[in-house]
């Protein structure tokens, strides 16, 4: 490869990399200002671009549309943290993460219900003659984009080291409780950082527009990698996103030129994944000790029964499993179907219960061991002729080893470093089994995979492998109960309400954390070798980030401490489709497919204020007050 070769892959590398530094900035000034990661940024950049091009397209000046496109931008990141972060007073920071994950499936849903998602146009805007610099071409638009991004970088650490309102912010994020004992009001400077994110996200997205087309689909990849950057530069620094955002635009192209294309997120996500391991607070970050979480936990945590399990837990299994049963007679097979999968998704909800509910760990990856399991599953079983319940235990124990060689690494800091280190396994494992095609059959993955057989009895029909998935939800139920009411239960809910006080009484918090993540992972590696022996093929297409968010949904609507909940929120997700092709058409259409994320976003962003406030839990108290005076039950305390 010749020098100019080299030079236009760098030049190339740097305007993505500026791009995501951009949407990294935005991460970085929420989660300095709040403490919260906002996981709506890339949809900011993706919201900005597009309604610069519905303004162009319907003959607005591009001068006035950019700055247009932005305001809306930036009033949405207000009235998102008015409405939503500010009504969940007591919602902890697990679940104000989650509820941004909310925001980013809204707005991306209410874009795509709005205008589609198909690609727009947009102009250059200093005309798109590129210019010449020793034979590397650097388009206008280029030059734009990163000279906003050195604007933007240079204002805002003027903002956050000189100005009275940046210090205030910083004090706000760092401690709330201190910071209104001196009159900071901490949830009017958290609407004006989003007010913020929103303006930069927008603003990033609007100046990138023009070098490619606008589109629903950049939100998630621009959010995913513009958290890489935040990460990998640092979340707590103004500089740190920059670095971070132009080293990973710069692997990412390298990557590309001098090895494959194929391989570009593997290698990109890995450096983030070494980066995590080596220097968890990033590049130019600094360990971040962290002070307790100030919301109320024990708004969640009351009515927990923290014993052994009781009479009345195998009475409500018992009653479960008869109302499945029922279903599995009484549904028609479309339906069945459906509860299949809703089955499949409880079991990976179980293990999240554990992990995200009881330690308060966000994994954003659970796909890659559903992976795990799944080609497993399909390899052993195809190519080396193993059994069906070797190739499945195999893959659980390859699943949890696998998490607790990350975990023993990832948990060694406080903080939601798993979020990003699942992150990059799960985009490590998709391009793994996209390329790997001895192994894993490519992206046409591995079909002709034989039903279950399990000691000689084959499972074919929906009816007797709906049977399977109720025997396997209840044992991962039973296990999921058993640790939930032993010691190491409450240990785990110590951690999660004060990690420091946790360690001050002899919890060793590391490896408590690391067993939930261990289970979590088996679990998710059980449902992934259920998955393929029911449709009969292993591809990477169902263990997306996408299915990762299914998941996070389904765990919040099923409640984060609730086991029994879990099948109630996965049929919720795996149902909604349907209801919305019944009421509304179908839902494979682009407006279908808008209002399918547009009223997962709601309920999330609905639940967890629901959750936060205590209202969810009085809702179930009354309906179970209800249930046992209807039919007469004689509770506990009589």
């Amino acid at each position: 490869m010749d020098l100019v070769s080299l030079g236009q892959i760098v030049v190339s590398g740097l305007a993505n990399g500026a791009l995501y530094a951009f949407v990294g900035l935005g991460f970085s000034l929420i989660s300095r200002s709040t403490g919260i990661i906002n996981f709506a940024q890339g949809d900011f950049a993706m919201l900005g671009a597009v309604l610069t091009g519905f303004l162009v397209a319907g003959g607005i000046p591009l001068i006035l549309a950019v700055p247009l496109a932005v305001l809306v931008c930036g009033l949405v990141g207000g009235a998102l943290h008015v409405l939503a972060v500010q009504r969940a007073e007591r919602a902890n920071m697990a679940q104000l993460i989650i509820m941004t994950i909310g925001f980013a499936i809204l707005i991306q849903g209410a874009v795509t219900w709005g205008w589609g998602s198909d690609p727009i146009a947009i102009p250059a805007f200093t005309g798109s003659a590129p210019l010449d610099l020793f034979g590397v071409t650097i388009l206008p638009q280029q030059l734009w984009l990163v000279g906003t991004l050195a604007l933007v970088t240079a204002s805002m650490w003027f903002f956050f080291h000189r100005t009275v309102l940046g210090l205030a912010l910083r004090a706000g994020a760092s401690n709330p409780l201190g910071a209104a004992f001196v009159g900071i009001d901490h949830k009017r400077l958290g609407a004006y950082s989003f007010v913020a994110g929103g303006l930069l996200g927008g603003l990033g997205g609007a100046i990138w527009a023009p070098i490619a087309f606008a589109q629903v689909d950049i939100g998630i990849a621009l959010g995913l990698k513009g958290f890489t950057a935040a990460a990998l530069g640092g979340f707590g620094t103004t500089f740190g996103p920059i670095a971070g955002g132009l080293i990973f635009g710069l692997v990412e192209s390298l990557a590309a030129g001098l090895i494959s294309s194929a391989y570009t997120d593997a290698i990109a996500y890995g450096l983030l994944l070494a980066v995590l391991i080596v220097r968890p607070q990033g590049l130019l970050g600094k360990i971040q000790r962290g002070a307790a979480d100030d919301n109320r936990e024990e708004v969640l945590s009351a009515g927990l029964m923290p014993t052994r399990l009781s009479g009345h837990d195998f009475v409500r299994l018992g009653a479960g499993i008869g109302v499945l049963l029922l279903l599995s007679v009484i549904l028609a097979a479309s339906w069945k179907t459906a509860a299949i999968f809703a089955g499949i998704t409880a079991i990976v909800v179980i293990g999240m219960v554990l992990l995200t509910g009881f330690a308060g760990q966000i994994s954003l990856g659970q796909g890659t061991f559903m992976m795990v399991g799944a080609y497993a599953s399909g390899y052993l079983t195809l190519k080396q002729g193993w059994p069906a319940i070797a190739a499945i235990a195999f893959g659980m124990v390859f699943a949890g080893l696998l998490a607790l060689v990350v975990g023993r690494f990832i948990f060694r800091l406080r903080g939601y470093y798993l979020a990003m280190a699942s992150l990059s396994l799960l985009m490590i494992f998709q391009t793994l089994a996209r390329e790997l095609h001895s192994i894993t059959g490519g992206p046409n993955g591995l079909p002709g995979i034989a039903p279950l057989k399990i000691f000689g009895m084959q499972f074919f029909t929906d009816d007797e492998v709906f049977l399977v998935i109720v025997v396997a939800t209840l044992l991962c139920l039973i296990a999921g109960l058993s640790i939930t009411r032993s010691r190491v239960g409450r240990a785990l809910l110590a951690i999660r309400s004060d990690e420091l006080a946790a360690r001050a009484c002899g919890a060793n918090a590391v490896w408590l954390k690391i067993g939930a993540f261990v289970f979590a992972a088996a679990c998710a590696s059980l449902a992934g070798s259920l998955y393929v022996h029911y449709l009969g093929i292993a591809n990477p297409l169902p263990f997306s980030f996408k299915s990762s968010i299914e998941h996070i949904v389904a765990l919040t609507l099923g409640g984060f401490l609730a086991l029994y909940g879990s099948y109630f929120g996965a049929a919720i997700v795996v149902a909604l489709p349907s209801v919305i092709t019944t009421v509304f058409g179908d839902a494979d259409t682009q407006a279908g497919a808008g209002l399918k994320y547009l009223l997962f976003g709601l309920l999330l962003i609905v639940v967890i204020i629901a959750q936060s406030n205590g209202n969810a839990r009085r809702v179930s108290e009354r309906v179970r007050e209800w249930i046992c005076n209807g039919f007469r039950l004689k509770t506990a305390e009589t």
